[in-house]
């Protein structure tokens, strides 16, 4: 019989009998298991967001934290675009829930002065107001006259020029008198008529028929087809001034005022009436309800100035209200004042999230201080003021379900349109009201204040391109923030699916045998798949190349994208 030896293996027995007890007992108190996580698709797709947020967090400038945002789309966001003075029917709704805003409207602001001190700079100021009134609207008066005959003028353009107009004078004058008794003014920095956006993400809409089949597509369980999703709003605007400091104004306790209704009959607590208006439940496609358009845009946030400018944080910003002459006369009076409150909303959020992204935060990481502004929406006659206080940026799904169950909202403390006056004749100002030269001077005196608290937690010691050493890497990324910035069209064009292309081979394949080359063909997305980074470098020239044979081989320039 023939036998076969099974050779042993050269293992040593390091596990007998008497040792292995021993053995599993110190291996059992050293054991580190990974965390039990949720495999199916739509946890998944929640973890690796939260990980990408934590890159952009991560990032050490705020340049790179802008392109961090912008790397996962060659060609830009599909954003709903809102632009500032194209506010349509019942607007207000839709303004409160992309931002998340409560409103109060009040009798007086938060910041507002007593009589006593008040009164002084009033009995100075009004003067030199009256003659510049009367002066501004004579002028505007000669000029409507002259323009009668043209029907081409539009009315309200000339009113948008009185307004600016009136604001710029009635800003001239209150600095001229105010900045030596409050230096925080002298110091802060005038911008006539800059440029505003604002970028940031909203959840919570209702999802539309082409969202239910872009979801089969990708094969999401029926059950989820109609789940809410998000959409990027991307905001413009351009306010007629803002005024801003190297300080920020200081936050609003919310203990500090007591807010009563306006039956209140307790008269010995001062106390401001006011109308709380609540965030209403709004999820509508605002493509149907408002017919707003959606854009490819890459998503920035400016609060009109760049990034190295000392003075980041906002005082007061004025903006004009002429589109209201335009809105049918059938809205009602209280449609108008929900419209300059969706305005002043929106102008304000967008100012803010600007200024927030410049100390480091991002739609994509929240803020850990609350930013606040005050904001002047006026015609040149009516005026109305508002503050507003940003405690929350971030209204992600995944913040709302994981991070932070109960996010706290936006706030809005604003004044119903009320006139500086009541008519101008040629040499007088008839009706002053003096109320609102209190409310001008309580938001030009509001002092902005040090905080006791990291204004820049998420910033790395550079906290902008221009102070990273590294002369090529600083270069290329300051050339690729103000192209972004730019909103130019890219170098590849939007790949399009042509007429020919759509009959012969989607509605009716009469071409079996040809190449399948283009991207439908391949079953690619090229505008939600393709990344920023998807490009060479720039091309150097073989003369221009180092020295070396492996080096030489080298034909593109290195290029400094953020690992997002």
């Amino acid at each position: 019989m023939l036998t076969v030896r099974i050779p042993k293996r050269n293992v040593p027995n390091v596990f007998s009998r008497s040792l292995a007890s021993a053995y599993v007992c110190r291996q059992e108190s050293r054991a580190q298991y990974p965390p039990i996580v949720d495999v199916q698709p739509e946890p998944t797709l929640l973890r690796q967001e939260l990980k990408n947020h934590e890159k952009i967090r991560n990032l050490g400038t705020i340049e790179e934290k802008s392109i961090g945002i912008n790397m996962p789309r060659y060609y830009g966001w599909q954003s709903l675009v809102v632009k500032e003075k194209i506010l349509p029917y019942d607007f207000l709704p839709f303004a409160q829930t992309v931002t998340k805003t409560k409103i109060y409207e009040v009798d007086t602001l938060p910041n507002r002065l007593s009589n006593d001190d008040c009164q002084q700079f009033i009995d100075r100021i009004k003067p030199q107001l009256e003659d510049s009134l009367i002066f501004e609207y004579n002028r505007n008066r000669s000029k409507g006259k002259a323009l009668n005959s043209d029907e081409n003028i539009v009315e309200s353009k000339l009113t948008n020029e009185l307004a600016k107009s009136v604001a710029e004078q009635v800003n001239r004058i209150f600095l001229a008198n105010l900045a030596a008794d409050y230096p925080h003014l002298f110091e802060a920095q005038i911008d006539y008529e800059p440029r505003i956006e604002g970028f940031w993400n909203v959840h919570g809409f209702s999802a539309t028929k082409e969202d239910e089949e872009m979801r089969k597509k990708k094969n999401v369980p029926k059950e989820n087809l109609k789940n809410p999703v998000d959409r990027w709003i991307h905001y413009f605007g351009q306010p007629t001034i803002q005024v801003r400091h190297n300080l920020p104004l200081p936050s609003v306790p919310l203990d500090k005022w007591t807010l009563t209704t306006p039956e209140s009959s307790d008269i010995d607590i001062p106390k401001t009436a006011f109308k709380e208006i609540g965030i209403p439940n709004y999820d509508y496609d605002p493509t149907i309800y408002h017919k707003l358009p959606y854009e490819r845009r890459h998503g920035v946030s400016i609060p009109g100035f760049w990034p190295n400018d000392p003075q980041k944080f906002g005082l007061l910003s004025i903006h004009t209200n002429e589109y209201l002459e335009d809105r049918p006369p059938n809205f009602g009076e209280l449609e108008h004042q929900e419209a300059v409150h969706a305005q002043s909303i929106l102008a304000s959020f967008a100012w803010l999230i600007g200024q927030a992204s410049y100390q480091g935060f991002t739609t994509c990481n929240e803020i850990t201080y609350p930013f606040v502004n005050q904001s002047i929406i006026t015609n040149g006659k009516t005026w109305s003021f508002y503050m507003y206080q940003l405690n929350t940026m971030r209204f992600f799904k995944s913040q709302d379900d994981i991070n932070r169950p109960v996010a706290p909202s936006n706030i809005c403390w604003g004044t119903k349109q009320t006139e500086l006056f009541h008519d101008i004749t040629d040499n007088s100002v008839i009706g002053w009201n003096d109320n609102v030269l209190k409310d001008l001077l309580s938001c030009y005196v509001n002092v902005p204040k040090a905080r006791d608290h990291e204004m820049s937690p998420y910033l790395s010691k550079e906290q902008v391109v221009a102070n990273i050493d590294d002369v090529t890497r600083r270069v290329w990324l300051h050339d690729r923030y103000k192209v972004l910035t730019s909103h130019r069209p890219r170098h590849r064009l939007v790949p399009e699916i042509y007429d020919w292309e759509r009959i012969y081979k989607i509605d009716y394949e009469t071409r079996p045998f040809e190449a399948k080359r283009r991207f439908f063909e391949l079953e690619q997305d090229p505008l939600n798949e393709r990344r920023l980074d998807d490009h060479y470098g720039p091309y150097i020239q073989r003369k221009d190349r180092d020295k070396g044979r492996r080096i030489r081989k080298k034909r593109f320039r290195d290029m400094y994208y953020p690992d997002v």
